[in-house]
């Protein structure tokens, strides 16, 4: 059923009004899996490649910003969407309307959050990494550098999705692989540093189960498609 497994695509269409010729923009999420973007005829974004079959389409998260000059009175804006790629298809989180200032604050103040993040989890785990370099009688310190590490990785490709907009084409598959391993394999590691720290509140069975839940899940991410 191609409703179910989220294997279709369509066209959406909103009017909008304007009193007056205004600069305007839209803050686009990301679209299951693919689409073009029109106001008012012309085409000012796109992520991916739209197409009516697997064969045709290509896959791309690509959150971005779109500015344009509304005209006068009515306004239309029109989106193509195609999802063969993953098992849920189409317009997911909302469309943000504002003025060109807004939309613009509202991107960088974003951007600027997740490059701190990603650049205060970075510093904080190759600090540990090292500082496990050093003594390496002590795993503590490795288990959560490396925690750290996959969070700054995962910081990357939500949200924002930096690294799409730094790399736009770099592999759509190879990286919601990466997104979904780097929380498989989390998990597990901070349990384990807080095993390590905290050994009397920790079981170790508990320990392991989760672990082993968490490999068999990594795993199925390797080695299977990704839908």
């Amino acid at each position: 059923d191609s409703k179910a497994s989220g294997n279709r695509y369509a066209t959406y269409r909103l009017l909008f009004e304007t009193p007056n010729s205004a600069k305007l923009g839209l803050k686009i999420p990301r679209m299951l899996t693919a689409y073009q973007l029109w106001i008012n005829g012309e085409q000012i974004a796109s992520a991916g490649v739209v197409g009516k079959s697997r064969d045709e389409m290509s896959p791309q998260y690509l959150p971005q910003v779109a500015l344009f000059s509304s005209q006068q009175g009515e306004n239309e804006i029109v989106i193509q969407v195609s999802n063969f790629n993953h098992r849920s298809g189409g317009i997911h989180e909302s469309i943000v309307l504002g003025s060109e200032k807004q939309i613009l604050d509202m991107r960088y103040k974003k951007i600027a959050y997740e490059f701190l993040l990603f650049g205060s989890l970075m510093i904080m785990g190759l600090y540990h990494i090292i500082l496990f370099c050093f003594r390496k009688a002590n795993l503590s310190p490795l288990y959560f550098g490396l925690f750290c590490l996959f969070l700054a990785i995962r910081t990357l490709l939500v949200g924002e999705r930096m690294l799409i907009y730094l790399f736009p084409s770099f592999s759509w598959e190879i990286a919601h692989k990466l997104q979904t391993l780097t929380f498989y394999l989390g998990v597990p590691m901070i349990v384990t540093f807080f095993r390590v720290v905290f050994p009397d509140h920790f079981h170790q069975r508990t320990v392991r189960i989760i672990q082993v839940i968490a490999s068999l899940f990594a795993a199925l991410v390797l080695l299977t498609p990704l839908r």
